[in-house]
């Protein structure tokens, strides 16, 4: 071959390798993008339509019936009873529009159409507001979304919100996600990523089960109550939590006073969790824990007698960051459930261990003390012992006769703030017993 031809042909080769390669390039990232996209499809169950005949097929299954003219009398109050009526009326009303089967369908259809007319309005001021919350969409962009995708989008996050509702957090999660990715443009995108948000705070919070725990339920003043938070893995995976500044969340108390002369204070702090390196990093093993002790002293002002208190505590966990085998979120707390404990004056601990059977000998024996604390222990324990809570009405309104009337004030409070309702009088208070007892025995 003449050498001039064979230099022309390697420099005309070079350019088309170099097309070529950039070709290939290009087609590879089309082709990941499209896996995303398919993927997102997948979260919202998308399946592709089956031609033109499973498309006929399915208008065809879907008409059944016209659209009436108007809507009769009878008709519309039935659909009233089943939109705002009570529970009995509205199951009524539907049951008598499901005897009418596909009669009824025409006048259905046409109050539908009459409605989605006006609703189309109110729609449109929704999607303003929604522009306004996420931002960057005009009112022709939010107004060009009445189109079926739009809609579509839009019930797909109506069942991701369902999902979550039901305890479903990962499959919603995931069909929010996927929204995001087929709408990126979407004025839903605030609502999408709040409800991302959402499922992985609760999906955290089953995982990983947090409780706080005190020593004794009792303690006396001058006593330092042992207060002891816990966090348990349950996710079946590793978790692991990131500690940075020694600080890994918050105690919240809420302190009631309830002292001898009537008074009620009630008073709250925080305080924070420390441990006692700034910095740590825990490896939680399924099933395994991770405890904390937390420093609390009770309040120094409290007198020695005549005195009963309430705390209610519960723990906010919030370390640096989370991470349950490359699920990660550096800013989920986690709450614990509310606890208790009750303080007394000193010396009174043994003798209150049966509340109930304590305020019975008080009020045998006139100890005013020990009725004021014995009862305030009953009002408390109530809280979650119906069957106390019962017996202890029945006590304090059997003694109502033999309390001495500037005393009286202070049972009727306690049986307020034991059963709710509010009397003045003996009478009041025992016919309401009689009633209630009448009430059990008739269940």
């Amino acid at each position: 071959m003449n050498p001039s031809l064979r230099w022309k042909s390697e420099r005309m080769g070079r350019p088309v390798s170099v097309a070529l390669l950039a070709s290939l390039l290009v087609a590879v990232s089309s082709l990941s993008g499209w896996c995303g996209v398919i993927a997102a499809q997948e979260g919202l169950g998308l399946r592709p339509l089956q031609g033109d005949g499973g498309r006929r097929k399915v208008v065809r299954r879907e008409s059944g019936g016209g659209v009436a003219d108007k809507v009769s009398p009878d008709v519309m109050q039935l659909i009233r009873k089943v939109l705002a009526g009570r529970e009995a009326e509205r199951k009524e009303a539907e049951g008598k529009l499901l005897q009418r089967g596909l009669r009824v369908v025409p006048e259905l259809r046409s109050w539908i159409r009459q409605v989605s007319g006006n609703a189309e309005k109110i729609e449109i001021v929704l999607r303003k507001i929604l522009r306004d919350v996420s931002g960057g969409q005009s009112s022709v962009e939010l107004v060009s979304r009445e189109s079926s995708a739009g809609q579509f989008f839009e019930q797909k996050l109506n069942d991701a919100w369902e999902h979550l509702r039901y305890g479903r957090y990962e499959v919603a999660r995931r069909m929010a996600e996927a929204i995001l990715q087929l709408d990126k443009g979407s004025p839903l995108r605030f609502l999408c990523r709040r409800l991302i948000r959402q499922a992985k705070e609760h999906k955290f919070k089953k995982e990983l089960v947090t409780r706080i725990d005190a020593g004794a339920l009792v303690y006396e003043v001058g006593e330092k109550p042992r207060i002891i938070f816990r966090v348990l893995n349950k996710s079946g995976k590793q978790a692991r939590f990131e500690v940075r500044q020694g600080i890994v969340g918050e105690l919240f108390i809420v302190f009631d006073r309830c002292l001898f002369d009537g008074s009620h204070l009630t008073n709250s702090e925080r305080v924070p969790l420390r441990i006692k390196s700034r910095r740590a990093d825990v490896v939680l093993r399924p099933d395994e824990g991770w405890e904390l002790e937390i420093a609390y002293e009770l309040p120094k002002d409290l007198p020695l007698r005549q005195v009963t208190c309430r705390a209610r505590f519960r723990v906010t966990f919030r370390p640096s960051r989370w991470e349950i085998e490359g699920d990660r979120d550096g800013n989920i707390p986690l709450s614990s459930e509310e606890t208790e404990f009750w303080v007394i004056p000193p010396g009174k601990k043994r003798k209150l261990e049966d509340p109930l059977k304590r305020l019975k000998l008080a009020l045998l024996l006139k100890q005013d003390e020990d009725i004021f604390i014995a009862s305030w222990l009953c009002v408390w324990g109530g809280k979650k012992d119906p069957e106390l809570r019962s017996r202890f009405h029945e006590v304090l309104i059997d003694n109502l006769g033999d309390i001495a009337p500037p005393r009286k004030t202070f049972f009727y409070e306690i049986l307020r703030q034991s059963s709710g309702m509010q009397f003045k009088s003996d009478t009041e208070w025992a016919g309401w017993w009689k009633e209630q007892a009448g009430l059990k025995s008739g269940s």
